[in-house]
């Protein structure tokens, strides 16, 4: 529960930080768009200022001049002869950013002649020209007119925002003239308010997807909760209940002892030997399912000792042997003459043996030979199971290892575990300080190798 409360803070952190991004994003945005609205008005007004002090027609638009072209040969001598011959150099004057069209250099040079005339700009009628042009644009922002001498040091300023106010972002330089003798910038503060009210719809839809995903997050870790507590009491009852098994089952074991060792009939001593071995892996199993559930919550005690682990491989053997008396069936061990001694817990490591040869008969076709080996180098001992039987495909050996997990198999008639006994090895291997590893494949077999500390 404590991850998912974790993932779903992360998330919702994750979520807030891609808003912030999103927004901060959408400022700039809107900062540029605004910068070149108020360039484009700035441009406009001073076309319009010029053509007031030249008191000359109404301003026309700078985006669409009206211009005459003739060619020399097509002049009249007269025409020809009006002419000053003044030359301009339009590159030049685009280079230093006197103006990026015809129109705009001979705006330029007519800023020249004024300029002579000591006819300088009139930064009133400039900004009453600038503030109509903003609202034309519908743009609302705090700014500051300024007019630069060549030396850039501010001459005018006037403008709705204070002098002592620190602007935010500004315009280029718009030159006066082609001689550079004088500026126009406005630098602005573009607050917040302005944007926010532009997006406040979006960030209402935005804000309120947020707070509903939450409510439906949070929503879902009540259920969660909930039934997380409800399958733990289940869990808790179903694993007391399957402990409380293990008390009578072990006293029918030791009755069926009792009984058989009073008993002189043959067949009837078979039968109870049967019984006494099926009881015992009833018992064995109840050992693996309780070990198995409890394996989050509470640490395995081992009681080691001093082991044969020959001797247990035999055990495990002969009685699974017997148990599976009705499936024809071959199970070696290799080097069984050879006492091998460790440090384990002689009832869990007898019921690892017993799931892994169980496995192999169980999954496996009549007639399946079962090879058990043991190496042993300087810091490892090394136990092998192998059979022949119908193998594991490779997407499957990790998932083998886990709880409740069963490789599907069109082989099985019939469900034959319950997914908890390799499980148990691993765990128990583990708890061992060794480990568990599979080589499988389909057609040809599994091998479990068991790998044991020294010491």
């Amino acid at each position: 529960m404590k991850k998912v409360i974790a993932i779903v803070i992360v998330s919702t952190i994750a979520v807030f930080s891609l808003q912030g991004l999103w927004m901060r994003s959408m400022y700039q945005a809107y900062t540029h768009q605004t910068i070149e609205t108020m360039e484009s008005a700035l441009g406009t007004s001073i076309g319009k200022e010029i053509s007031y002090r030249q008191k000359k027609q109404p301003f026309k638009d700078p985006k669409n001049p009206t211009f005459v072209y003739k060619r020399a040969k097509d002049m009249t001598p007269e025409e020809r002869s009006s002419l000053k011959g003044d030359t301009l150099n339009y590159d030049e004057l685009r280079e230093k950013n006197i103006g990026s069209n015809m129109y705009d250099i001979l705006l330029q040079i007519s800023q020249d002649k004024l300029i002579e005339k000591k006819n300088y700009i009139q930064l009133h009628t400039l900004d009453s020209l600038f503030q109509a042009e903003l609202q034309k644009a519908k743009t609302e922002a705090r700014y500051r007119l300024l007019i630069f001498d060549k030396d850039t040091t501010v001459t005018e300023q006037t403008g709705t925002l204070a002098e002592c106010a620190e602007a935010t972002d500004s315009t280029r330089l718009f030159p006066i003239g082609t001689k550079g003798l004088q500026f126009v910038q406005v630098k602005v503060d573009i607050g917040l308010s302005a944007f926010l009210r532009q997006m406040l719809y979006i960030l209402i839809a935005s804000v309120g997807m947020v707070v509903v995903i939450l409510g439906c997050v949070v929503y879902l870790m009540i259920v969660i909760r909930k039934k997380n507590i409800l399958f733990k009491q289940r869990e808790a009852n179903l694993n007391g209940t399957v402990h409380d098994l293990k008390a009578p089952l072990n006293g029918v074991i030791t009755l069926l002892g009792f009984l058989r060792n009073k008993q002189t009939d043959p067949s009837a001593r078979t039968l109870m030997d049967g019984t006494i071995r099926q009881a015992q892996c009833m018992v064995s199993d109840i050992e693996s399912l309780l070990v198995t559930a409890r394996r989050d919550r509470q640490q395995l005690h081992l009681q080691k000792k001093e082991t044969d682990l020959v001797e247990l491989v035999k055990q495990a053997q002969e009685s699974l042997s017997a148990t599976y008396t009705g499936k024809p069936h071959l199970i070696r061990i290799e080097n069984e003459q050879i006492p091998v001694m460790l440090e384990v817990d002689a009832l869990y490591i007898t019921n690892v043996l017993r799931n892994l040869i169980e496995n192999a008969l169980k999954y496996s076709d009549d007639g399946v030979e079962i090879r058990i080996r043991i190496r042993q180098d300087k810091i490892h001992t090394c136990l092998e199971v192998e059979d022949n039987g119908w193998g594991i495909e490779r997407k499957y050996h990790r998932k083998i290892f886990e709880q409740y997990f069963q490789v599907p198999n069109d082989k099985e008639v019939r469900r034959r575990g319950y997914g908890i006994g390799l499980a148990f090895t691993y765990y128990i291997m583990e708890a061992h300080g060794g480990s568990i590893r599979v080589k499988s494949e389909p057609g040809k077999g599994s091998t479990f190798s068991c790998i044991f500390p020294m010491k």
